[in-house]
């Protein structure tokens, strides 16, 4: 039985990596890059696709790739933010409530 695909949208502010959930497979990639430019006004991201929901596993994929990309273990292991660190990136970037 194979795995459902999601598509994530990833991120970087040159500090840290981000990683949220954007929508089912069958939904479209369009989707989930619509739903990028509604979370993220301004900030260029990528649409990732992978075979899980659970944003845990999402997030262990994504630094497995950065190892094989860059074979660098520290790079790999930095942490990826998630829904609330993206809240306050975007504070820093636009200020309160200016975006």
């Amino acid at each position: 039985m194979s795995r459902e695909m999601h598509y994530w949208i990833s991120a970087n502010d040159h500090e840290k990596p981000y990683l949220i959930y954007g929508c089912a497979a069958r939904e479209g990639e369009e989707t989930a890059r619509m739903r990028g430019f509604e979370l993220l006004p301004g900030i260029d991201f990528e649409i990732k696709k992978l075979p899980t929901r659970d944003i845990g596993t999402a997030s262990s994929m994504i630094r497995g790739k950065r190892l094989e990309e860059t074979h660098d273990i520290h790079k790999a292991s930095k942490r990826i933010g998630h829904n609330k660190s993206i809240n306050r990136l975007k504070k820093k970037i636009f200020g309160d409530g200016g975006y």
